[in-house]
């Protein structure tokens, strides 16, 4: 079996997981049933809620984490594992840093949703570029914004209006399939929506011309906090429940990206030890390059 190298591995888990890097998926067969006027009123309106209310969430993620690659279908197989820890910040800052066995970083990725930077530290080289530039367009989803990465790694929406096409009940009754376009972009995405615990088990995301580029499975949430203690009586007004403020935001701490085209990928990113009330701001997410690190410029 071959293994990738430190920054083949670095590059392939932390883009095709934070930034959705991969080049398309295999349309997934979703096993649905149709849905009553009741069921798709009640849907509807449990996911008008939670639009809303997680706009109040919190705004970062700091935790430890475990990302896993698995590449079938080329000349052998390739595996690799990474582990470390993971930042992050609305809308699109994104840190992970990857720790050897004594604990000391040897790998490292940070994006602000507009440029990116990788530092290999046993290589000794850094990587810097723009999320505008040509090679990052290549490898990047038709109707992907990079500035809103934070929202895919934590099962929320991106921003803005939505309209819900369809609404359809899961086979398997893990809650119910929503076909919904974004106002803004006129891209769209499915989305199996639980509405009694108010979370997204999975969204398959759709390129504008309706081809489907990659499957993100979350699972095992976990309560988190909301931006500001009063919020909490907006959830109440909105909801109608009396729930805990910690219950109505959650985060996954399970991800899954698959994605088919030539080769089967998956990724797996877990995490754990997650800090409740991490707060960041855009310099937590600089790196001054050290000047025995050689700096190339990707274009």
């Amino acid at each position: 079996m071959r293994r990738f190298s430190g920054f083949a591995l670095l590059y392939h888990i932390i883009f095709a997981v934070l930034l959705l890097l991969l080049q398309g998926c295999a349309r997934p067969v979703l096993q649905t049933l149709p849905a009553s006027e009741d069921e798709i009123q009640f849907v509807a309106s449990a996911f008008t809620s939670y639009k809303i209310l997680q706009d109040e969430c919190a705004c970062c993620l700091d935790a430890e984490a475990d990302a896993a690659l698995s590449v079938s279908g080329w000349f052998s197989n390739h595996t690799g594992k990474l582990s470390g820890y993971l930042q992050a910040m609305e809308p699109g800052y994104i840190k992970f840093v990857a720790l050897n066995p004594l604990g000391q970083p040897f790998l490292i990725l940070l994006t602000n949703g507009k440029n990116f930077k990788s530092v290999n530290v046993l290589e000794g080289k850094a990587y810097l570029g723009s999320v505008n530039s040509e090679t990052f367009k290549k490898i990047v989803p038709p109707g992907f914004d990079p500035g809103f990465s934070y929202y895919w790694l934590t099962g929320r929406l991106v921003p803005g209006d939505v309209e819900i096409l369809k609404v359809r009940r899961d086979r398997k009754q893990n809650g119910y399939w929503l076909q919904i376009r974004y106002e803004q972009s006129g891209t769209e995405s499915m989305i199996l929506f639980n509405p009694e615990e108010s979370v997204v088990l999975r969204q398959i995301v759709m390129s504008a011309s309706g081809d489907y580029l990659v499957d993100l499975v979350y699972g095992e949430y976990q309560a988190r906090h909301m931006k500001e203690k009063g919020v909490g009586d907006r959830a109440t007004e909105i909801t109608g429940s009396t729930d805990s403020r910690e219950e109505l935001c959650k985060i996954p701490t399970k991800l899954s990206v698959s994605s088919s085209v030539g080769a089967e990928k998956k990724i797996d990113l877990e995490l754990f030890s997650i800090i409740p009330d991490a707060e960041f701001s855009p310099d937590d997410f600089g790196l001054e390059i050290p000047d025995n690190i050689e700096l190339l410029i990707v274009n």
